[in-house]
């Protein structure tokens, strides 16, 4: 990797395709192109961008699944100076149509979505006064209005010289901006995170470093590329780094199965629930997994159980779990190689050597060590602020310039953090401040509950109380009154949620996150 804040993504990219021209970079179903082809491409799209008059400093959306074709775009928006602004593939028109209003989106890379949601249709269908080009991704289809596919970019970029790509990608500082990632809306209205060249490359740095990635790795990226995770993390970790990147657009274990043994893959981040998934496949035995060498998790408590059934059910020897933020570009605090399977399931690791972790109280005060309060961090890779939002800027910030997560936690005496909630989930019952993933852990250890989630309610008597979600493992049967008398008997009273209601599956977000504000709206 480069030296932090000495270059470009850009710079960084065409120095690691330099130097890994003939290996591949990125393969997707039976395609695979090398770096040099990667790079060839991103040139080609650069030059039909400076065409059609997009300029250093303006923001380019991209809104599309997982896809080569994505990676591809995006490298060609930056390559002109251009700002990427990715588009969640979870929302729908009018969600992303307040973002590309936001961030003034003049063009738009994009496809024609999946599960019979057209991208495309729901751009038309949206006010967007000042987009200008919708650019079709794995399209061959000339211009027609707004409307082209990349081969026609490419081609309106033919009379561009190739010293004129390579000027605009010299212009561009390592302080210039090269992202605007929006937040997911789970916390209210979503937020454009600004981020910088420099940022970038530092935050992938870690990235690399937390997952012990080699070039000879293979990452396979599930996450969506519209989040940090997928996006910084993950594909531009992997081509920065030199190794193959293999995006993966299934969602369901059979395929990702068959997935992992085609393409060999060795680095899988992913959420909790796509281990358990994995492991409980009936088909898991007869697949060779063995290429596998890292699992990642991320921001929250891990089940022993499920830490030991990784190792030696999925045979990964080295397990992750790390914290991290849209606002910090990455990772804050992740586990090291040597951590005992305890610091991996209860903390989320120690804090990035460049950055500086801190808990405070209500009133911004730092506490001690073992301490519950909010957690603050301060460093390189922190946002300088939201897209033209200075207000939700300054409410984000200390008058020292930490930036408050609105996560709760504590740092340990071993220098290693435990999240314990979200400040906007914890409720208070009776005057006692109660975290709902305290509770949800202590029911994960309730025989026959697979998964739970615990939101706060209104009550005339106590203010809150908790209301819990819980799914039952394959095959079992709970009921209300036996699950509210067995947390009577394992935990504190004032954390016993009042009502019980089970479900078939926790809704989750993009992320593969539990959705409480989805929860809150259940009857």
């Amino acid at each position: 990797m480069p030296d932090y804040g000495t270059t470009t993504i850009t710079a960084a990219f065409a120095a690691s395709a330099a130097r890994n021209a003939s290996r591949p970079a990125v393969r997707q179903g039976m395609r695979e192109i090398s770096f040099a082809e990667v790079d060839q491409l991103r040139r080609d799209g650069a030059r039909g961008l400076i065409a059609l008059g997009i300029r250093p400093g303006e923001r380019v959306a991209i809104w599309g699944v997982n896809s080569l074709d994505w990676i591809v775009a995006g490298l060609a928006l930056l390559t002109v100076g251009a700002v990427l602004v990715p588009v969640g593939t979870r929302l729908r028109g009018r969600e992303a149509g307040a973002i590309l209003r936001s961030a003034d989106v003049r063009l738009i890379f994009t496809d024609h979505g999946f599960g019979g949601y057209d991208f495309v249709d729901a751009i038309h269908s949206e006010s967007l006064p000042k987009l200008e080009h919708i650019v079709v991704l794995r399209s061959d289809a000339e211009a027609a209005g707004q409307v082209r596919g990349w081969s026609s970019l490419v081609r309106a970029g033919a009379g561009v010289a190739a010293q004129e790509v390579d000027r605009r990608a010299g212009a561009i500082r390592p302080d210039d901006l090269s992202d605007v990632l929006f937040t997911s809306g789970t916390t209210g209205q979503p937020k454009g995170v600004m981020m910088t060249h420099a940022q970038s490359i530092v935050a992938c740095d870690h990235q690399a470093r937390a997952l012990g990635a080699r070039s000879d790795d293979v990452l396979g990226a599930l996450f969506p590329f519209a989040h940090n995770a997928g996006y910084r993390s993950a594909w531009q970790t992997s081509l920065l780094l030199g190794m193959r990147i293999d995006p993966i657009d299934v969602v369901n274990p059979d395929d990702l199965l068959q997935f992992v043994q085609a393409n060999r893959t060795t680095l899988l981040p992913a959420v909790p629930t796509v281990y358990q998934s994995l492991i409980e496949h009936p088909a898991r035995r007869d697949m060779d997994l063995s290429s596998l060498r890292v699992a990642m998790t991320g921001g929250t408590m891990v089940p022993m159980q499920l830490i030991f059934q990784i190792r030696e059910q999925l045979g990964i020897p080295h397990i992750v779990n790390a914290y991290g933020m849209t606002e910090t570009a990455g990772n804050i605090s992740y586990t090291r190689a040597g951590d005992s399977d305890e610091v991996i399931a209860r903390t989320v690791g120690r804090p990035l050597e460049n950055l500086e972790v801190r808990i405070v109280d209500d009133n911004m005060r730092p506490l001690a060590r073992d301490m519950v309060g909010q957690i603050a961090v301060r460093g390189f890779q922190v946002t300088h602020g939201y897209l033209n939002d200075a207000p939700a800027t300054a409410r984000s910030m200390t008058q020292d310039g930490f930036l408050l997560t609105g996560d709760i936690g504590l740092l340990g005496a071993d220098g290693n953090l435990r999240i314990t909630d979200r400040l906007k989930d914890m409720y208070i019952c009776g005057g006692f401040n109660c975290y709902p993933a305290e509770v949800e852990e202590v029911f994960r250890k309730m025989p026959g509950v697979w998964q739970a989630a615990v939101v706060g309610m209104d009550d005339a008597r106590l203010g809150q109380v908790g209301r819990a979600f819980i799914v039952a493992e394959p095959g079992l049967r709970l009921n209300e009154q036996e699950v509210i008398a067995w947390a009577r008997e394992n935990m504190a009273g004032y954390k016993v949620p009042r009502v019980i209601r089970f479900l078939d599956a926790l809704p989750l977000n993009a992320l593969g996150k539990v959705s409480k504000d989805e929860l809150r709206q259940l009857d």
